[in-house]
């Protein structure tokens, strides 16, 4: 299994620079998620692709995904801006959230990135079918736009009523969305109680022949301590005791 790490856990607090990959390369990660937020890696700013562009390419490390814009300010919404939300039930709200996504996107003309990964609704929504309806719309119009660039879409299970690992299958299958997988993030799942963990072959959840990406997150210490990481993999999928103390 190859080891890879999200920049989730500066994502608040710090702008994305090559020392700071450096940095989460030096505790053994092979492969790197992006996450797309303004305030820490501006997806607008071709600077900015560029300097952590040409970091990819020198050093040889896999841009493997890039997490999706939760928030279109640099705040994450402090100043009053609602989150983005493909699923909103406002056609308005909906154009203005994949344009901000479709930005991030387009990170992958100058960056290659394989997977973007996409929420379907904000924390604690609750699900009805004009929702979904929204959801399969919004999802067409990103696949069309990402495909060209080589991107695939993966929507990831988060607490809400929109996105239990039964109601993406759903969606996906509603929508027929072969080439659309999910990112399984098992801190979201401990965060919904009642969310069954469906184990063995996932291969056929979305049809014939149709993989799913298993996305497994850093474990909730490794946000608040970056180098604790490399005490979590070298414990080979059992909890370590020195990274999660009882």
């Amino acid at each position: 299994m190859r080891r890879a790490i999200s920049t989730l856990g500066y994502a608040r607090s710090e702008r994305l620079h090559p020392g700071l990959l450096d940095h989460l390369v030096s505790g053994g990660a092979e492969a790197i998620e992006i996450f797309a937020a303004r305030g820490h890696f501006n997806y607008t700013d071709r600077q900015h692709i560029r300097e952590i562009g040409n970091w990819f390419r020198s050093t040889g490390v896999t841009f493997h995904s890039m997490h999706s814009p939760m928030h279109s300010d640099e705040e994450w919404g402090r100043a009053g801006e609602p989150p983005l939300n493909i699923a909103s039930a406002e056609k308005r709200r909906r154009i203005a959230a994949m344009d901000e996504i479709k930005r991030a996107i387009e990170v992958a003309e100058h960056s290659p990135f394989q997977f973007l990964i996409q929420h379907v609704g904000t924390g604690g929504e609750e699900a009805d079918e004009h929702k979904l309806e929204a959801a399969v719309s919004s999802l067409e119009h990103l696949r069309a736009f990402a495909k060209p660039l080589g991107v695939q879409l993966l929507v990831e299970n988060i607490p809400n009523e929109l996105s239990t690992p039964p109601k993406l299958i759903h969606l996906l299958r509603t929508g027929h969305f072969a080439d659309i997988g999910v990112c399984f993030d098992v801190g979201h799942a401990h965060m919904s109680p009642g969310v069954p963990i469906i184990t063995g072959n996932a291969t056929n959840t979305c049809g014939p022949g149709k993989a799913q990406l298993i996305g497994l997150r850093p474990c909730p210490c490794c946000a608040a301590r970056p180098m604790c990481h490399r005490f979590c993999w070298r414990s080979s999928g059992r909890r370590d005791r020195r990274c999660h103390p009882r």
